[in-house]
């Protein structure tokens, strides 16, 4: 067998530098992908609660609002639409890698939270709360790492 010379020094520096940013690229792809489909999932789900509010589905009735609020399902349905409409113009600046994107996840997300909390009573946990959770962290941890790593 046969020894092969890997490189001067210089080149394995070149050739780890080179790996490292492929790591760190696929980690940064991951991540990306969590965040869109976290955002889409968000984004599909107010269009369909806008659609439950708007029409009267059997077996599926009317989203619960909760106790704490009597809001007519008129505004419910323009509430989420609103709410749609902005997740698709986060998720568009998001991709175009645009920081007003970036933010405008971000405070969809908690302000999703701090409604469904408002709404249905503190610690009252749904998917919805999960789901926003879970794009918040992925977008701070995606910020960090991307500031880490410049």
């Amino acid at each position: 067998m046969a020894f092969t010379n890997p490189g001067t020094y210089p080149d394995i520096i070149r050739k780890r530098k080179k790996m490292e940013r492929l790591v760190r690229s696929r980690g940064d792809a991951i991540l990306n992908l969590f965040i869109i489909l976290f955002s889409i999932e968000k984004t599909l789900q107010h269009l369909l609660t806008a659609v439950f509010f708007a029409v009267d589905i059997p077996g599926i009735g009317t989203p619960d609002i909760g106790p704490n609020f009597q809001i007519s399902s008129q505004t419910m349905v323009v509430l989420n639409i609103l709410y749609f409409g902005l997740f698709v113009v986060g998720l568009t600046g998001y991709l175009k890698r645009k920081q007003w994107g970036f933010t405008l996840l971000l405070f969809l997300a908690s302000l999703d939270i701090l409604l469904e909390f408002v709404f249905h009573g503190f610690f009252h946990i749904t998917i919805s709360v999960i789901v926003s959770t879970m794009l918040i962290l992925t977008l701070f941890w995606f910020r960090k790492k991307t500031k880490k790593t410049g």
